[in-house]
């Protein structure tokens, strides 16, 4: 318990400096976009690829793969029924953003956020199972979320061509890439291996420094006065994760895999929300609002997560 809380205090200071760093001048706003494309573009993918070619094949992987990607589909479902009827409580929200609230409640930011924390604190088997969490996540926020997102609009018209083109992004071409040479046993260079991992290993501080970034440009104050907004968060990173673990917790899976379930319900609201939410003329503006509060709140609750699973279960 001692090393995951060691290993949590050391990347959540990470997102202190990148705060401070911010404020101060040293990553001003106009260096994001240039550091979110290299994370997504170049760094997170290597980190992929380099946990899934260096990882030995055990007999009971494939078997976990699948369980994941069922248990994955299931959440993704589950969490849209709970999101939909949440928005019976919200008072003060126009019906025109409730499927913006319902990204809110719904998704969960185990890609940007999830992979280099995950490594950092549980190693490489919990993080070999949330990249394959991840394919679902992707196919879920180009096909259903999209929908979601734009309920209620009487003008939506969904563009299928367009967000088959957005699921094949470079994380999930590096995770299929990845899962052929593990399951095909394909021996790859050593060199390869080698600059794949030093590119990954940048994963952690680079995100964590965004997250840092994002959040010395919220007005959190502003944010605290919308109560719909308020329980649209603590749906996403109380509620939800409650659920989840009352859920999975009976099931005749492993360990591990019951932690990551439980553990991905955990993380703040998606950051691709506040652009599909732009592309498609909802409230992006709510949503950014949405993103600010989740991922404050997920400083604390992800530690604590943290903490308590690893115990519960072992991990």
């Amino acid at each position: 318990m001692l090393t995951v809380l060691y290993k949590i205090i050391v990347i959540f200071a990470v997102v202190g400096i990148g705060f401070f760093c911010n404020k101060r001048g040293i990553l001003p706003n106009s260096s994001e976009p240039a550091l979110v494309n290299l994370l997504i573009l170049v760094i997170c993918p290597c980190m992929v690829l380099g946990s899934l070619v260096s990882r030995e094949l055990e007999p009971d992987t494939l078997h976990k793969t699948l369980e994941v990607l069922a248990l994955s589909a299931s959440y993704f479902l589950f969490s849209a029924i709970v999101a939909f009827l949440f928005t019976k409580f919200l008072k003060n929200t126009p019906k025109e953003d409730y499927g913006v609230m319902m990204a809110i409640m719904a998704s969960v930011n185990t890609g940007f956020m999830g992979f280099p924390i995950t490594k950092a604190i549980f190693g490489d088997d919990i993080f070999f199972l949330i990249v394959i969490q991840n394919i679902v996540l992707n196919i879920y926020f180009y096909s259903f979320a999209i929908f979601q997102i734009n309920y209620g609009s009487k003008d939506f018209k969904g563009d299928f061509s367009s967000s088959l083109k957005s699921i094949i992004n470079p994380n999930i071409i590096a995770a299929i890439l990845g899962l052929i040479i593990l399951f095909g046993q394909i021996k790859i260079p050593g060199p390869a291996v080698e600059l794949v991992d030093m590119l990954g290993g940048v994963t952690t501080p680079l995100s964590m420094l965004i997250v840092g970034m994002r959040l010395a440009n919220s007005n959190l104050k502003s944010i605290l006065k919308n109560r719909d907004l308020i329980l649209a968060s603590v749906v996403n990173m109380l509620i939800m994760p409650v659920l989840v673990f009352l859920a999975v917790n009976w099931l005749p899976v492993e360990n591990d895999i019951k932690l990551l379930m439980v553990w991905c319900a955990c993380f703040p609201m998606a950051v691709i929300v506040v652009s599909l939410s732009s592309k498609y003329g909802r409230n992006a503006t709510l949503a950014a609002q949405g993103m600010a509060l989740t991922t404050t709140m997920s400083l604390v609750i992800l530690p604590v997560a943290a903490t308590i699973l690893s115990a519960y279960y072992g991990i």
